[in-house]
C-alpha cells in the first residue's frame, strides 16, 4: 500500500501581509519568524525572494508560526481554521463527486439494462412479424398450389372433351347418325 506525501502548501506574503493576517506588529512578526527558522533549521518551510522582497513559508510553518502567537495552548489560529475549513470542502467535493460517479454508474447501468431489454423486445418483434410473413406467404404458397392442382385438373378435362371430340368428329356419319341414338 501506497503512503501519501503530504502535499506542499506555501504562502507567499509580504511581512506587512503577516502581520496583518496575524494581528500582530511587524517587530513580533520578525521575532517569531526568526524563532521559527532557529528551532527548525533542517525544515525547509522559509526562504526570502529577494526579487519580489516577499517570504514564502509552507503551510506546516505557517501553522508553527501560528502557534507563537496564540495567547492559550487551546486557542486555534486562523490560519489552521482556514486550512481545516478547505479541508473540509475539499472532503465535501469528493464525496459529492464519488457519490455523483456512483448515480452516473447506476444511472447507465439502468440505461444498458433498458436498451437491451428494448432490443429483445424488438429482435421478437421482428422475429414474430417474420414469422407471420413466412406463415402468411405459406398459406398463400398452398392456396396457389390448389388454385394450380385444380388447373391442371380443369386443363386435362378440356384436353379429354377435344380429344372425345376429335375421335367423334372422325368417325363416320353413319356412326355418329346411330351413336346419337
Amino acid at each position: 500500500m501506497e503512503e501519501k506525501t503530504p502535499i506542499d502548501v506555501f504562502y507567499d506574503m509580504d511581512i506587512a501581509q503577516i502581520c496583518q493576517h496575524f494581528s500582530k506588529s511587524r517587530n513580533t512578526v520578525d521575532k517569531a519568524i526568526a524563532k521559527l527558522i532557529k528551532d527548525n533549521p533542517d525544515k525547509d518551510w522559509k526562504y526570502k525572494n529577494p526579487e519580489t522582497r516577499r517570504i514564502t513559508i509552507k503551510a506546516e510553518g505557517v501553522e508553527r508560526l501560528s502557534k507563537y502567537f496564540r495567547k492559550e495552548k487551546h486557542e486555534i489560529s486562523t490560519v489552521e481554521m482556514e486550512l481545516r475549513f478547505e479541508n473540509e470542502k475539499l472532503k465535501a467535493i469528493i464525496e459529492e463527486k464519488e457519490k455523483a460517479q456512483e448515480q452516473i454508474e447506476a444511472l447507465y447501468q439502468e440505461r444498458l439494462a433498458l436498451e437491451i431489454e428494448k432490443s429483445k423486445q424488438t429482435f421478437l418483434l421482428e422475429n414474430q412479424s417474420k414469422e407471420e410473413q413466412i406463415q402468411k406467404l405459406t398459406l398463400e404458397n398452398n392456396s396457389l398450389k390448389e388454385e394450380t392442382a385444380a388447373l391442371e385438373n380443369m386443363r386435362k378435362e378440356i384436353e379429354d372433351y377435344k380429344k372425345k371430340e376429335e375421335e367423334y368428329n372422325s368417325k363416320s356419319f353413319f356412326y355418329r347418325l346411330t351413336h346419337k341414338f
